[in-house]
């Protein structure tokens, strides 16, 4: 008895190619549901769950519901059809190991790319007969092979979404190199810093109480003719910002295989003098230093991303000692590299590299580099120790995975903790002292406020309101007359301190945000590098200015001293000249 032309598709059997015919409309469907969910995400996600949701998760459960739609109800024929996984397979592990790094990127591009064209082909070819079809499948296959071995993946965007660019290009690392274009210092050339930061200085990460705050700084807000740049030149790459102390600049950059400490002329941008380490962090955010150095009585005090901690003579840029945190915590290089930058406090520097159980957080003597003590019983995270005063009482507060713990500067002893697990870790944002008793916390999953008291024996921490509206990232938000400004997510929002009720949404801009109390603005510098001038007033969004300030992924704190503005990413920095406040005196 002669087969039929579908018990031939079934078994494997060459029969009529005018009879195979593709159930077609489920695939269809999958890669429509996809498209809109990276469409959605795209144009309405605010947060880097929406992002990993849009274009990490919804991808890959699309991937695997095509594949059983290909093997198990596409009616192509069996043979073809393994031969067509085989051959997707192929060509994704060929793109995957052809890479010198970030595959799995490359690899986020290439498996929707991939899947939608094949789709696409196939519903597109209806009328042809199957050879042909088949064909024009394996044409498309070796072209997608081709690009994308061509392409390579330059690190991820805070969205989530892949930085791609031709293999044949230089990276902007290899481009600086190129040119000589970084600044180098002249023999013998020194910094002659104060002994201490004075006014108008910016000494540490986020400003004199890691605040974020430019106090006494005044400027006009009218841009209609953009600050006057002053300088612009290559940096390593780096997501380290700027200290300012005096005329000088300070900062961290990878140079090749070196981690380097920076010393620039804030007037030219001229270099002064570089400290190098022979080490090297690189992974898919990009390589180079996390940290911002912290200056105090003429040394700077550095942590790069692997772990080495630096006391630097600040006008020589001269090793005065050196640690390796990861033994001295006992712990290994964290995901994203060592992030948190040293807190000088009287005579500890205090860095939180994340050990086990009492290795936490470490303090070194200030001087001499000894180990003071270890403490602590976080569990992680990238934020950096910060130093406030509640009850009258110094205390260093480490925001980590746990939730958010208070330590003694001097011993390390801890006086009180407040678990917050969630999901969405880990923590990177600085905690926010509010009212000299409460504190704000962020992260992605929410934001929360804690009331912190002390009674004669002990302390008491209650929650005061939690909120999902405002999910702070790696974007540190300021606090201005009751009310916080940040990021939810990468959009722009303002919440009242008070009750964390939200207040207005404005635009995606991702980056980081400084505020100016004197004049009520902030200022956003975007991850797209450009500078947005806004109003600090909870009524409603106002975008007083912007101009382009750099190019290139910018997720580097912005900083004002000296009535200049200083930025940089992992490809150059700039000074800039803030136009005079005509109403100032």
């Amino acid at each position: 008895m002669a087969l039929k032309n579908e018990d031939r598709q079934e078994i494997g059997v060459p029969g009529r190619d005018a009879g195979i015919r593709l159930r077609i409309w489920p695939a269809l469907l999958i890669v429509i549901v996809n498209l809109s969910v990276a469409l959605a995400a795209w144009r309405f996600g605010t947060t880097n769950i929406h992002a990993m949701v849009g274009f990490i998760i919804v991808p890959i459960l699309a991937a695997v519901l095509l594949i059983i739609w290909w093997l198990a109800a596409s009616r192509a024929p069996v043979r073809d059809r393994w031969a067509g996984f085989a051959l997707v397979a192929a060509v994704l592990f060929w793109v995957y190991i052809t890479q010198k790094s970030n595959g799995e990127l490359l690899l986020m591009a290439a498996v929707p790319t991939i899947t939608t064209g094949v789709v696409a082909l196939l519903a597109v070819t209806f009328w042809l007969p199957w050879p042909v079809r088949r064909w024009c499948v394996v044409a498309l296959m070796a072209g997608c092979a081709a690009v994308f071995t061509a392409t390579r993946a330059d690190g991820i965007g805070s969205n989530f979404v892949p930085i791609l660019a031709w293999r044949s290009s230089p990276t902007a690392e290899e481009l600086v190199a190129a040119s000589e274009g970084l600044a180098n210092p002249k023999p013998g050339a020194m910094a002659h810093v104060p002994a201490q930061a004075g006014p108008g200085d910016w000494p540490g990460f986020r400003g004199p109480a890691r605040d974020g705050r430019a106090e006494g700084v005044t400027f006009s807000a009218d841009w209609s003719t953009p600050p006057r740049q002053i300088w612009r030149h290559p940096v390593g790459p780096a997501w380290s910002s700027f200290v300012v102390v005096g005329d000088y600049l300070f900062t961290q950059e990878q140079r090749g295989n070196d981690e380097a400490v920076t010393c620039y002329l804030a007037a030219t941008g001229e270099g002064i003098w570089v400290n190098r380490v022979p080490v090297r962090f690189d992974n898919n955010m990009g390589p180079g230093p996390r940290a911002t150095p912290a200056y105090d009585q003429g040394r700077l005090y550095t942590l790069g991303a692997t772990g080495i901690l630096q006391c630097l003579d600040a006008a020589t840029g001269k090793t005065i000692w050196k640690r390796d945190v990861t033994q001295d915590a006992e712990t290994k290089i964290p995901t994203w590299g060592f992030s948190g930058s040293p807190l000088v406090v009287v005579d500890r520097v205090i860095v939180f590299p994340g050990g086990d159980e009492g290795k936490s957080v470490v303090a070194f003597d200030r001087t001499s580099g000894d180990l003071a003590w270890r403490a602590g019983a976080a569990t992680g995270g990238y934020s950096s120790p910060q130093l406030t005063r509640i009850a009258e009482v110094s205390q260093v507060l480490i925001s980590c995975d746990f939730g958010l713990m208070s330590l003694v500067p001097e011993t390390g002893a801890s006086l009180w903790e407040h678990p917050w697990k969630t999901k969405a870790d880990p923590r990177i944002d600085q905690p926010l002292l509010v009212d000299g008793a409460s504190v704000i916390l962020g992260s992605t999953a929410g934001t929360g406020r804690l009331r912190v008291q002390k009674t004669e024996s002990a302390w008491t921490v209650a929650t005061e309101w939690t909120v999902k509206s405002f999910r702070p990232y790696f974007n540190d938000f300021v606090c201005h007359k009751g009310h916080c400004y940040g990021l939810d997510g990468n959009r722009l929002s303002c919440i009242d301190a008070q009750t964390g009720q939200g207040r207005w949404d404005a635009i995606r801009c991702g980056g980081q945000v400084l505020l100016v109390p004197e004049i009520d603005t902030f200022l956003v510098l975007s991850e797209a590098g450009d500078v947005i001038l806004v109003q600090a007033a909870p009524e409603k969004f106002t975008e007083l200015a912007r101009f382009k300030a750099l190019n290139g992924k910018t997720w580097n704190h912005p900083v004002i001293a000296h009535g200049k503005l200083f930025v940089r990413n992992a490809e150059e920095a700039a000074c800039f000249e803030l136009p005079a406040d005509p109403t100032a005196r």
